[in-house]
């Protein structure tokens, strides 16, 4: 019996807005945190995983660290935007219209343009337009799969 109130309270936790506003608030800080690391220990973070590619899909450390670092990009704003999609899902103080496009909208343009902006400021790493426009496409990404993925759940 324990183990039923247990599964109920921690399902309407995972349903509430401050669960996934939590849930975003960290994810953010996590991938602030990594614009935060200097230029030498973000290539180092980057060459660890570039060996995975090379040699053996990729002869050249320099793309396959290039790839790494685009796909980490990419990846990080796609789970930012399937955490944004939960919290617009569950958020109820505002109109549906409004949560469905002004919130995750504004949250997926404004976070990469910051996440960029902090990385001038870091001594060895850059701010780059194109950085932003993968991140953006990755949020995208994320808000489309659990938009799906929800779709099919309740549909």
């Amino acid at each position: 019996m324990a183990a039923i109130g247990f599964r109920q309270k921690l399902s309407s936790w995972v349903q509430s807005p401050r669960f996934w506003a939590v849930c975003f608030a960290l994810w953010v800080c996590f991938v602030w945190g990594h614009s935060l690391l200097d230029g030498d220990a973000s290539s180092a973070e980057s060459s660890r995983f570039a060996f995975l590619l090379y040699p053996w899909l990729i002869r050249d450390i320099d793309l396959a660290t290039f790839i790494i670092r685009k796909f980490a990009h990419f990846s990080e704003y796609a789970v930012l935007g399937i955490i944004a999609w939960q919290l617009r899902r569950t958020w109820r103080g505002v109109t549906a219209s409004v949560r469905a496009s002004v919130l995750p909208l504004v949250l997926m343009v404004a976070i990469p343009i910051l996440d960029e902006t902090i990385q001038l400021s870091v001594p060895g790493r850059s701010g780059s337009p194109r950085d932003v426009l993968i991140d953006l496409a990755g949020a995208c990404t994320g808000l489309l799969v659990a938009r799906t993925l929800s779709g099919r759940r309740h549909g």
